[in-house]
């Protein structure tokens, strides 16, 4: 029976290519995203899963207790694994240094890398595998450097990183003597660069890093991991480690082991475990998604289907004449959808692989094994089941006698206004997207404006890097090619920013600052609001001014003109506002404090002559070495700092135009039913003498109703995002205007009214004559 019926199917599809492809294309673009968050389950279920012995190997956690809290931590103090060496049942211990970012200076400036430390045994228990050199020579060379193949890639591009020598900002010089193969599979414990356990006691004795080896009450930047003889050995460790309890000046500390294998999905409750992916709710969140794109698939298949049922009708009528039951024919339509979403399945997967490669957010590690080929075989199947059962359940319901009489079931199609129902959640849905995507667009499209009309190209800014500029801005102004300098953590958008307590009249508000050069205002041709600049010999020691922008006086005086003259409390200082500078022209509108604070300056703004960018670029470079050459000098343009056009627009354009396509291919098949129930009507209105466009009009203006209440829905939804973008960007560029509104509701209405007419418009070429003899 089953083969009769795929047989059936298969002709059937074969026959109906054009419906069989907009079906399919439909299921692939819906089920695209599900199959792409069944990867990051995947990833997430297959996470540490290449090590081996998994069942034997632990983590050892921190339990933190204070007079306030309990807190556990994905840490441990590195002398709590000199104790576990004499644990008998303890078969390798591994100790892991996370020293965080540290950037590898190179010609082309910083590379910022992920340093660990650690020791042979890492390879022992882990299964990170080395491609060149072994892991003992992290032991007998403390200058010895592994780097992962992805990271050696990153840095030395296609040329040969064994034998290259580095140097990393504070830390020095180390030798390429091996790379790490990149991981099958996600871990919880991610590797750029790894150098040894030796490196970092040497590194402790110099200052360039902090001496934790030793240190029980600072274990919030090492891991300490141990291999088991047995997994039944967990319990009887637990109750070891309990030996090693420490009691702190403000809190005692416990220890616990944890499985490898239970760190993924990620305890909220554990802090410090930044690389253990999700969470349950968030692979809840993810499998309810995956339910909702099922249903949204099953529904463009459904409206599809119910697009062609008088058609189908007849084949009914005639298959159960001949002897079929209903359980046969809804067996054979439930083999038709399935065939489709297998079919889709194939379209789909070539999508996945190309945005998990080229987008970099979805850069997940996973295995093509039998348990993810079963899955997404699972998914297609149930997503073409839940597409077919209601148009099999409703036109395996056609009785011969009806179809042969040439009867309609009008009962049947009732509940129509369910799925123009589903059709304005899905416009709605759409046109809220469009109109944010609108909103971002035309935000960017102006800030790019202004960048470029404000922003100079010939501005260079010059990370200082915590050092004293002084003696090198002086050198630097010397340059033919240099404008002027201007020691500044501010130019038009803040660089880096502080924050403080501002008082005054009792009112008490936190703020954020900028250092400020006093020579910036006059020499960029700033026209402060009231008030004055800093003065010429501004003292260094001791604050006694600050100048305020007009969103902070605002704050701070209803009358923002009297605050010029008053003294603030700023922190533990009294100081005198002087002066009002406009609110940003670029980015940020929000309050903000101007100060000069000399010690807390970062970056050098250094105004170049026009056309002398390269020539400028080398001679500061040099002059930067003879100061520092320990450190990379961090130099950019200051017009390649900002944000380029279309960063924020391909997310949510991309979003909205799946979301449009799918939410068109569903009105497509319900102004195809549409046209096909109404021909005897329009055929007649044809005979008493309507028009073309009259014909068009009478079927085309009821989804153009449909479109309409969902602009209702749709429109406000859309503006409430773009109010929420607005806050969280800060802006008074994005706009929330009638303008961008109506141009993201005007182009999902012009889409789904051109879907429509492609259908509609068949209703004005009915020849009556045929259409009367039929009926």
């Amino acid at each position: 029976m089953m083969q009769d019926n795929l047989k059936i199917a298969i002709r059937i599809l074969m026959k109906n290519k054009l419906f069989s492809l907009v079906n399919i294309l439909s299921l692939s673009l819906s089920m695209a995203v599900g199959v792409i968050l069944f990867t990051f389950i995947k990833a997430t279920h297959d996470t540490d899963h290449f090590h081996p012995k998994l069942n034997q190997t632990v983590r050892i956690l921190t339990q933190e207790t204070n007079e306030v809290e309990q807190t556990k931590w994905a840490t441990a103090p590195l002398p709590l694994a000199t104790q576990m060496d004499s644990v008998s049942f303890v078969e390798k211990i591994v100790k892991v240094r996370l020293a965080g970012k540290h950037n590898l200076q190179t010609d082309g400036g910083d590379v910022p890398i992920d340093i660990k430390f650690s020791e042979p045994s890492f390879f022992d228990v882990f299964g990170f595998k080395l491609l060149s050199d072994n892991a003992q020579s992290l032991t007998n060379n403390p200058n010895t450097l592994f780097l992962t193949e992805k990271t050696a890639q990153k840095i030395f591009g296609n040329t040969n990183a064994l034998g290259q020598t580095v140097q990393f900002e504070n830390l020095g010089f180390y030798t390429v003597k091996g790379i790490i193969q990149d991981p099958p599979l996600e871990t919880h414990l991610p590797i750029e660069a790894m150098l040894s356990i030796n490196a970092a006691e040497m590194l402790e004795k110099k200052g360039a890093i902090s001496n934790i080896s030793q240190n029980w009450g600072d274990f919030n930047s090492a891991a300490i991991y141990a291999r088991l003889k047995s997994e039944d050995d967990l319990k009887q460790l637990n109750t070891t480690l309990q030996n090693y309890n420490r009691k702190l000046d403000k809190s005692n500390l416990q220890f616990l082991a944890q499985p490898i294998e239970d760190i993924t999905p990620r305890n909220k409750d554990i802090k410090n475990d930044h690389d253990a992916g999700t969470d349950w709710m968030g692979i809840k969140t993810q499998l309810f998604l995956i339910l909702a794109l099922t249903l949204l698939s099953a529904f463009n298949y459904i409206s599809l289907t119910l697009a062609r049922a008088l058609t189908r009708a007849r084949e009914v009528g005639i298959r159960k004449t001949l002897g079929a039951t209903r359980r046969q024919i809804i067996g054979q339509f439930l083999m038709e959808s399935t065939l489709v979403s297998l079919f889709a399945l194939l379209f789909t997967m070539p999508c996945v692989e190309i945005l998990t490669y080229y987008i970099p957010d979805m850069d997940v590690a996973f295995s093509y094994d039998p348990a993810l080929i079963l899955g997404l075989l699972t998914y297609a199947v149930i997503t073409g089941l839940v597409a077919g059962a209601f148009p099999s359940w409703l036109l395996s319901a056609f009785q011969p006698i009806q179809v042969l009489r040439k009867m309609k079931n009008i009962k049947l199609f009732r509940s129509i206004a369910i799925y123009k129902a589903l059709i304005v959640v899905q416009f709605s849905v759409t046109i809220m997207l469009m109109i944010v995507v609108v909103i971002v667009a035309d935000y960017e499209i102006k800030n790019h404006a202004i960048i470029n009309s404000t922003v100079s190209p010939n501005v260079l800014t010059l990370d200082l890097k915590g050092e004293k500029y002084e003696n090198l801005q002086n050198e630097i102004n010397q340059l033919s090619q240099v404008e002027t300098t201007l020691a500044t953590n501010w130019y038009y958008k803040p660089m880096k920013k502080g924050k403080s307590s501002v008082t005054l009249n009792d009112k008490i508000l936190e703020m954020y600052y900028v250092s400020i050069d006093p020579k910036t205002i006059e020499t960029e041709g700033i026209s402060l609001k009231s008030g004055q600049n800093f003065p010429k010999n501004m003292p260094q020691s001791a604050e006694q001014y600050v100048l305020v922008n007009e969103a902070a006086a605002k704050l701070l005086e209803s009358d923002s003109e009297t605050l010029v003259g008053q003294t603030l409390l700023l922190d533990s200082a009294y100081v005198q506002v002087i002066g009002i500078m406009p609110n940003e022209i670029i980015g940020e509108t929000a309050p903000l404090l101007y100060r000069y604070l000399p010690n807390e300056i970062s970056t050098l703004t250094i105004k170049i002559n026009p056309n002398t960018e390269l020539e400028a670029t080398k001679a500061i470079q040099s002059i930067w070495e003879n100061h520092f050459p320990e450190k990379t000098a961090n130099l950019q343009n200051l017009k390649d700092g900002y944000l380029r056009i279309g960063d924020r627009l391909s997310s949510f354009g991309g979003l909205a135009l799946i979301v449009m396509i799918i939410a068109g291919l569903g009105i497509l098949g319900i102004a195809s039913y549409s046209v096909e129930t109404r021909v005897k009507e329009l055929g007649i209105r044809k005979v008493m003498g309507a028009s073309n466009i009259e014909l068009v009009w009478a079927v085309t203006r009821n989804f153009g109703i449909l479109i309409l209440i969902a602009g209702l829905i749709g429109v406000p939804a859309g503006l409430f995002g773009g109010d929420l973008i607005r806050q969280d960007l800060g802006s008074s560029l994005v706009e929330l205007s009638f303008k961008n509104a109506s141009i993201g509701f005007g182009l999902v209405a012009i889409v789904g009214l051109l879907t429509v007419l492609s259908q509609t418009i068949r209703a004005a070429h009915i020849e009556p004559v045929t259409v009367l003899k039929v009926e």
